[in-house]
């Protein structure tokens, strides 16, 4: 849905989208109205399709892949759903599981699985968390052959909410590339991916946990900034809040990292990283991020302290 389009000058232009749960801002720099308004109106229609079929829990390709492994049965997907699906299970492994879509069915048990936060009800029983830990759903059950797919392990429910938005990002600069723009920048709700840059570098915020800025970037190449975070959607239920971040090792929130920024080229990598190094901790962030072989990371603690990891060359700071 068009929510706002303005023009900031004459070749200078920004709309704005309803999707994924956020608001998605495409900037377009010098660009005449005529091509700024084909180019919108195609990205429009790719996020409210992507929308559509990668919904983790509403009526739509992925919720019609999840009812099929839920019943033992093989199903015909998305060849996005089959991208994420192949990227997962590299990130998956990559991660040592610390990124895992695959365990959907604990996502929906915290009851995480809805629009609306704080969410208020109890947690659930842990005899119920670990009955479904124990069935150790993973995206290496999952068999695919062209878009067919199918698994062994019917606890696999597919929640692509680490990663979705990372897919679409991607989506985009791409149709953008298909019209006579300019420079072009997606904002996903506070994740970033610059598509392209012309004579004047982008400047990116990274927001601070609970509001403000961090840092502010100079960004003068196509680049992603994600930020995943456990202060935004949480629970509270008798004065205890817990994150919706899940650690699919133990199947409960995570609270050791309050917020993750992962900066790189590739945006599925940025998206599933940040959420990864979250559930991490402060223990292992440093060797995933190594593992990911991502530009940049920056991690804060749930006492505050900063720390960061710079593996990009001196070319590309």
């Amino acid at each position: 849905m068009l929510l706002a389009g303005c023009r900031l000058s004459e070749t200078d232009s920004t709309t704005v989208f309803a999707v994924f749960g956020t608001e998605v801002e495409i900037q377009l720099r010098d660009t005449g109205p005529r091509q700024s308004q084909a180019a919108y109106a195609e990205v429009g229609a790719l996020l409210q399709r992507l929308h559509r079929e990668l919904h983790p829990w509403e009526d739509g390709a992925l919720m019609d892949l999840n009812r099929a492994i839920a019943a033992g049965r093989t199903h015909e997907t998305t060849p996005d759903i089959v991208e994420l699906i192949d990227a997962s299970r590299a990130l998956e492994a990559a991660t040592d599981g610390a990124f895992n879509p695959a365990i959907g069915a604990l996502v929906n048990l915290w009851g995480f699985h809805k629009s609306s936060y704080p969410i208020t009800d109890p947690p659930p029983a842990p005899g119920l968390v670990d009955a479904l830990l124990a069935r150790a759903p993973s995206t290496r059950d999952l068999e695919v052959d062209g878009l067919v797919v199918r698994s062994a392990n019917r606890a696999v429910r597919l929640d692509f909410s680490g990663i979705a938005k990372g897919l679409a990002v991607r989506r985009v600069c791409e149709a953008i590339g298909e019209h006579d723009v300019g420079a072009a920048m997606v904002n996903a709700g506070g994740d970033v991916m610059v598509c392209s840059v012309g004579d004047r570098p982008w400047r990116v915020a990274i927001r601070a946990p609970g509001g403000g800025v961090l840092e502010t970037i100079e960004v003068h190449r196509p680049l992603a900034i994600f930020t995943s975070g456990n202060y935004y959607r949480y629970g509270e239920f008798d004065g205890e809040r817990y994150a919706h971040i899940l650690d699919p090792a133990t199947g409960r929130p995570v609270d050791e990292i309050m917020q993750a920024t992962v900066i790189d080229p590739d945006p599925l990598l940025a998206d599933a990283g940040a959420t990864a190094l979250v559930v991490a901790g402060t223990d292992r962030w440093r060797h995933i991020a190594d593992s990911l072989e991502v530009e940049r990371s920056m991690v804060i603690d749930a006492g505050g302290s900063v720390s960061s990891l710079d593996t990009a060359p001196e070319s590309a700071r």
